[in-house]
């Protein structure tokens, strides 16, 4: 089994996400594929993201691929988590991880709405949604005598929602409704917009592949993205249970190679190509220093974290299930910033974790200038803890 060095594997995923300097892309709708998708939920993500990728990426780049040319869709898949990814490869996420029947009925069930309910609503959701409308808008469209207030209990703790918004929450899951915020919008609590999917995206089919041939060609795509990864790291971000895992390996075994990480326990996959690439890899010699945004894909693509963060650091970046915006050494976070910057707002407050020097700090701090720049339209004091 061959045993590869930490570092080089951290700067050759680095490679392979676009992330340094010398690797940056030039295409929006590639370097999303190369990493499949972008993380959706919260609404500066997905610009934080590929500026850290695209060279010269303005957020006029993203807004035109996702709401011009409608190259992009944004979705629920993995875990219930809503990205944005090519729409030539939604089919294969939306199949993939799409909840079923049964446990969408049970969920309604679980939130006091009939299934006589569900079905009145979403017919009257189809006709009301033709050119997409907010949930405000939708209520006040809605008959008064169609809508009512549920209540969902989740331990001690007891939600109060619309009968309206579970089911769009139903209909999102089916794939016949999808939800976006407006171009290139900063406001966070900015109300989601909710459309028919055919209406907006007319040639695309989500059922043109098979849900079996799509957690197959997912795991595949995610080894070859993040790739060294633990059987851990797959499950957990895929979603998928023990026997999905074990059959979808199964049929791929051929086409993967267990490796090792030096002075690491667990071990790894990676597709033999991949693998092969990696042999020939030559890392650039000056170090790389990024910035990324709470929930980037490069931070939140794996369960074991163990080459990303020292193993005491680990909380100060996840937080309560997710991963705040980190500051990267070649490919290791050595530090955390603040998400004002993602409603338009500073400043920037960079806090190390790990001891660094100057050329770093200078480096993060131009970036994070930069980031300002982009999400606020002009100049953002950038402060270091």
């Amino acid at each position: 089994m061959p045993t590869l060095n930490p570092e080089a594997v951290n700067k050759y995923v680095l490679h392979k996400h676009h992330l340094p300097d010398n690797s940056q892309g030039n295409d929006v709708l590639k370097v999303i594929k190369d990493i499949i998708a972008l993380h959706a939920t919260s609404v500066g993500t997905p610009y934080i993201s590929l500026f850290a990728r695209v060279e010269d990426f303005k957020k006029k780049d993203l807004d035109e691929q996702f709401y011009g040319r409608r190259n992009l869709v944004r979705l629920s898949a993995m875990r219930g988590t809503l990205f944005i990814t090519p729409t030539e490869t939604a089919p294969i996420l939306f199949q993939a991880t799409k909840m079923p029947e049964h446990q969408i009925s049970r969920r309604l069930q679980r939130r006091g709405i009939p299934q006589s309910e569900y079905h009145e609503i979403a017919a009257k959701l189809t006709l009301l949604l033709e050119g997409g409308k907010t949930l405000p808008e939708i209520k006040k469209t809605m008959p008064k005598d169609m809508t009512r207030s549920v209540e969902l209990k989740i331990g001690r703790t007891r939600i109060k929602m619309s009968n309206v918004n579970v089911v769009l929450n139903a209909l999102m899951n089916t794939g016949m409704i999808i939800s976006e915020k407006a171009p290139g919008t900063l406001q966070i609590t900015k109300a989601n917009r909710y459309m028919l999917l055919k209406e907006i995206y007319p040639k695309l089919n989500l059922d043109s592949v098979k849900r079996e041939e799509a957690r197959v060609a997912l795991v595949q795509r995610y080894i070859r993205a993040f790739g060294p990864v633990t059987d851990q790291d797959i499950a957990w971000w895929t979603g998928f249970n023990r026997t999905m895992m074990k059959e979808i390996l199964t049929t791929i075994e051929k086409s993967l190679l267990q490796v090792e990480l030096d002075s690491f326990k667990e071990e790894y996959l990676m597709l033999e190509d991949d693998f092969k690439q990696f042999a020939r890899f030559k890392p650039s010699k000056n170090s790389s220093v990024v910035l990324l945004p709470f929930e980037d894909p490069y931070t939140k693509g794996y369960k074991i974290r163990n080459r990303l963060v020292d193993k005491d650091m680990e909380n100060k970046a996840y937080v309560g299930g997710g991963v705040l915006p980190t500051i990267l050494l070649d490919g290791k976070i050595v530090g955390i910033w603040n998400r004002s910057i993602e409603s338009g707002k500073g400043p920037i407050q960079l806090t190390f974790l790990l001891q660094h020097d100057e050329d770093v700090e200078h480096k993060a701090v131009k970036r994070a200038k930069a980031i300002g720049k982009l999400m606020a339209d002009g100049k953002i004091n950038v402060e270091v803890n």
